[in-house]
């Protein structure tokens, strides 16, 4: 038995309706009022030979709400995302001018300011050095350390071993020293000036510029002097 032309189908009112709604407001614009207009169609245009379950209603319910709520958390995400992207860049903005301390073995070195960095001596030695090298990779200064444990502090003052200042710019440093007998490399750190930050999106977050070194995530830098 057929009633208004739904025929056999008691959906196929609410399929029709739902095409047209959709249509008319786009993807994923359906309302909850949209909805329960529609379900009281449902039930006004159902075969009362075949009555619809109401555990079916139930479902569709429990299925609308839950994607309506999947639609609400993901729009609470999206603007903590934005909250938290607006802190990084106010957080970040205090460093810039500020100097801090990153994984490198490069340094810049500037007029009047001596070229700092840190040494992690994972062992104790007795013989730490650092050698410090200009662009073409030729050693200007050897700077003994003698004993040295855990995270060790050196300087270079910009002068070479002949006591002769050299120019500004990039350097690279090395540090080592006798670990059971075996010329042992340590992991270097440098301070650096923060020039900029940038904020960036995702898992990229938030990176700074650092003078001579250039874009480090913020995540790598040790401490903030």
């Amino acid at each position: 038995m057929a009633i208004n032309g739904v025929g056999d189908n008691p959906y196929a009112f609410l399929n029709s309706q739902s095409s047209q709604t959709e249509e008319e407001k786009g993807a994923g614009e359906l309302a909850f009022d949209d909805f329960m207009s529609l379900m009281t169609m449902q039930l006004q245009n159902q075969d009362p030979l075949k009555p619809l379950d109401s555990g079916d209603f139930l479902g569709q319910i429990a299925s609308f709400s839950t994607v309506t709520g999947i639609e609400g958390l993901q729009n609470s995400f999206n603007d903590f995302a934005q909250s938290l992207t607006s802190s990084q860049a106010l957080q970040g903005s205090a460093l810039v001018g500020r100097s801090v301390l990153v994984p490198s073995s490069i340094g810049l070195l500037t007029a009047g300011e001596a070229l700092k960095g840190q040494i992690n001596v994972f062992e104790p030695v007795t013989d730490l050095k650092v050698e410090i090298f200009n662009e073409s990779g030729a050693t200007v200064r050897t700077i003994e350390l003698g004993s040295a444990s855990g995270y060790t502090n050196f300087s270079w003052d910009g002068f070479d071993s002949d006591g002769e200042a050299m120019p500004e710019g990039v350097y690279q440093f090395k540090a080592t020293g006798t670990v059971n007998d075996t010329n042992t490399a340590f992991a270097t750190a440098t301070v650096a000036k923060v020039d900029s930050i940038l904020v960036g999106s995702g898992s990229q977050g938030l990176t700074v510029n650092l003078a001579g070194i250039g874009a480090v995530p913020f995540s790598e830098v040790q401490e903030i002097i």
